[in-house]
C-alpha cells in the first residue's frame, strides 16, 4: 500500500501518492522561549493537544506546546512491545524475541485510533499542517461483528456501496433491496438542494432531516435490526444506546453515512474509509506538529516540568510557570494530567493488547482492520472496538499482527487487568486464538467537571476514550478550537 504526503487539500485530491517523513526541528532553551509572548500555550503532546496546536498555529496563532515527559506524546506515546509489557505487567516482565519477533519493531499506541479520510476528520490534519509531515496508509478492512441465530460469531465487511450490498451475506434478499434504495437516496442527497429530499419509488415523501429523528429516518426505510446495526454502528459509527437514536437528528445520521461513503472517493484503491500513520499517532503526530509550530513561529518543548498555570487579577489564565520562569500567553489548553483538580473520572477503559502470528480470525485475512462489535451482539451495554495492524502500518514486525481491543469497564474493577480484559472483552477472545502474547490494562478516562466552569482562558481536553475511531477526538478538538478562535473550523 502507498503512503501519502499532501500539502494542501487541492493537492490531496489530485496529487500522486508519495512517501512522507518528519524531521524534528531544534527547539530553543526554556529561558529563550519564555522571553516571547504566545497566543496559546498547550500543555501536553497527546492526540488532542497536538491536533489543536497544529490547527491553531496554521490559523495564525503563535503556539508554545509543552510536554513534561522527555518523550513526545507523553503518556500516549507509541512504545515498543517490551515497554508495553513493563507498563502493563511490571518491570520484571521479560519477553521472548524468539517467540514474538524483534521487540523494538513494535510501535504500539496506548489508544489507537484510525480516522475517516473525508470531511472534518481529514480537515483536522490537512488544515493543521500535520498531514504533510506524516506517512499515512490505508487500513485494509472495515468490519462489523454479529451473532448468528445459532450463536456462532460472524464478521462482515461494512457495506459502502451497491456492489457490497449485492454481494454480502449479512442481509437477506428483501433487506438488500431496502438497503440499496437507502444507498441510492443517500448518494443523491444534497443539503442545499431540496429536490434531493424526496424519497420513495412510488409513494413520494419529502424527508425533512432537520425535523426528523435518526430513529424516524431508519423507520421510514423499514430496515431490519441487522440492517440498522450496519447503518448505525458500521457506517455512522454511532456508539450510544439504540434508544438514544430518538434524540439524534436524521441529518446528523445522514451526514455520518455520507462521510463514510465519501472517504472511498478521496483516494484511489480505498478498501476501507480509514487511514492510519505508520508507527501510530502517539509519537508521529507530535513530531509532525513540532515542525508545524516551527514553521509558524512557535515551539514544542519536551521534558518541561509545569509548576503552575498563571492567572491574572481577574482570574483568567494568562501564562504558565516552569522551574520558576513564567511565559505569558492569551490562553492555556491543558490535557487532563496537567489539571487534576479540574477534571473528574468519567469512566474506565479496559484494553487488551494481543500479538498474533495470523490475522484476527474471521477478519478476512486482513493485513489491517477496524472492527466494531455492537453491544447487543455480545450482551453488553457498551460496544467493543478492535484495531489490528502489522508491518504494513509499521506497528509489528514481519509475520506478526498487533491487535488492540477496548471497551468501557462495566463490571467491578476487582482483579488483575488481564482477567478483567478477558471478562469484559470475552467476545474478542475467539478472534485472537492462538495468541502469542496477551497484555492488558485498565485506565481511567477524565473529563472536565460538569458542575465547574473553567476560568476564562483555560481550555480543558478530555482523555481519549475506548473507541478506535476518531469521532470523539474530532468533537473535543472542534469544541476547544471554537472556544479559542470564536468560530468553527471551516472546510477548505
Amino acid at each position: 500500500m502507498a503512503s501519502w504526503r499532501v500539502p494542501t487539500l487541492a493537492a490531496l485530491l489530485c496529487a500522486p501518492a508519495v512517501v512522507g517523513g518528519s524531521t524534528i526541528p531544534s527547539a530553543p532553551s526554556w529561558q529563550a522561549a519564555a522571553e516571547s509572548r504566545y497566543d496559546v500555550v498547550v500543555l501536553g503532546t497527546g492526540l488532542k493537544e497536538s491536533l489543536l496546536s497544529g490547527l491553531l498555529a496554521s490559523h495564525g496563532k503563535r503556539v508554545l506546546q509543552l510536554e513534561r515527559s522527555a518523550q513526545r506524546g507523553g503518556d500516549a506515546a507509541s512504545v515498543d512491545l517490551q515497554r508495553l509489557a513493563e507498563r502493563t505487567s511490571g518491570p520484571e516482565e521479560q519477553l521472548s524475541p524468539a517467540r514474538l519477533g524483534k521487540l523494538s519493531a513494535y510501535s504500539i499506541d496506548a489508544a489507537p485510533k484510525a480516522f475517516v479520510a473525508s470531511g472534518t476528520q481529514l480537515q483536522l490534519f490537512v488544515q493543521g499542517g500535520a498531514w504533510s509531515h506524516m506517512d499515512m496508509k490505508r487500513v485494509q478492512r472495515s468490519l462489523l461483528y454479529r451473532k448468528k441465530p445459532d450463536g456462532t460469531a460472524d464478521v462482515h465487511r461494512v457495506l459502502a456501496n451497491a456492489e457490497d450490498v449485492l454481494k454480502t451475506r449479512f442481509l437477506k434478499p428483501m433487506e438488500k433491496a431496502k438497503m440499496l434504495q437507502l444507498f441510492v437516496w443517500v448518494e443523491k442527497y444534497d443539503e442545499s438542494n431540496p429536490a434531493t429530499f424526496v424519497a420513495g419509488l412510488t409513494q413520494k415523501r419529502t424527508l425533512k432531516l432537520k425535523r426528523m429523528s435518526a430513529a424516524g429516518f431508519l423507520k421510514y426505510w423499514d430496515l431490519s435490526d441487522e440492517a440498522k446495526q450496519m447503518v448505525c454502528r458500521g457506517l455512522a459509527l454511532y456508539s450510544g444506546p439504540t434508544a438514544e437514536l430518538k434524540k439524534m437528528s436524521a441529518l446528523t445520521l445522514v451526514r455520518r453515512i455520507k462521510r463514510y461513503k465519501d472517504a472511498y472517493k478521496t483516494f484511489s484503491h480505498m478498501t476501507s474509509p480509514y487511514v492510519y500513520p505508520v508507527g501510530g499517532f502517539g509519537t508521529a503526530l507530535p513530531k509532525a506538529v513540532a515542525e508545524v509550530l516551527e514553521e509558524n513561529d512557535g515551539y514544542q518543548l519536551l521534558d518541561r516540568p509545569i509548576d503552575r498555570i498563571v492567572f491574572d487579577d481577574s482570574g483568567a489564565a494568562c501564562g504558565v510557570e516552569s522551574e520558576g520562569v513564567e511565559v505569558k500567553c492569551g490562553c492555556v489548553v491543558a490535557a487532563p494530567e496537567y489539571v487534576p483538580d479540574r477534571v473528574t473520572e468519567s469512566h474506565k477503559v479496559v484494553r487488551l493488547y494481543a500479538v498474533l502470528a495470523h490475522a484476527p480470525n474471521l477478519c478476512k485475512e486482513a493485513t489491517s482492520c477496524h472492527l466494531v462489535i455492537p453491544a447487543q451482539e455480545c450482551g453488553r451495554s457498551n460496544d467493543i472496538f478492535l484495531f489490528a495492524g502489522g508491518p504494513t502500518l509499521g506497528v509489528a514486525p514481519k509475520g506478526k499482527w498487533l491487535v488492540v481491543a477496548s471497551t468501557r469497564l462495566e463490571g467491578e474493577c476487582d482483579g488483575e487487568a488481564l482477567a478483567l480484559a478477558k471478562r469484559e472483552l470475552a467476545a474478542v477472545l475467539p478472534l485472537l486464538k492462538p495468541a502469542k502474547k496477551l497484555l492488558a490494562e485498565v485506565v481511567p478516562c477524565y473529563a472536565p467537571k460538569e458542575d465547574e466552569q473553567p476560568p476564562e482562558g483555560l481550555h480543558l481536553c478530555a482523555s481519549c476514550d475506548e473507541t478506535t475511531h476518531f469521532d470523539s477526538v474530532e468533537e473535543d478538538v472542534l469544541r476547544v478550537y471554537e472556544a479559542i478562535t470564536g468560530e468553527p473550523l471551516k472546510e477548505a
